[in-house]
């Protein structure tokens, strides 16, 4: 009896969920705007995800050597790794 109720408990959420997945397929919401439709992705943003300001361009090699020598210079990359060290 138990695997007779589970058995069409089953079948009734398949049906279910097929019965779904069509409706929700066909159609677009009447909601949604036009623009979210079409859009292709993201806008740039002036800010990045971590709150600063987002970098238009890419750093060269000798202006990332800089940042780590100012780091270095005034204690930041100690900090750094003093806090990043482990557990230690």
């Amino acid at each position: 009896m138990k695997t007779v109720l589970i058995l069409c408990g089953g079948m009734l959420c398949l049906t279910a969920m097929q019965a779904y997945a069509q409706e929700a397929g066909t159609s677009v919401s009447a909601a949604t705007p036009e623009t979210v439709i079409n859009s292709e992705g993201p806008g740039m943003s002036t800010n990045s995800m971590s709150g600063g300001m987002a970098m238009t361009h890419s750093k060269t090699r000798a202006e990332v050597y800089q940042d780590l020598v100012r780091s270095q210079q005034n204690g930041d990359a100690q900090r750094l790794n003093d806090l990043f060290k482990g557990g230690n």
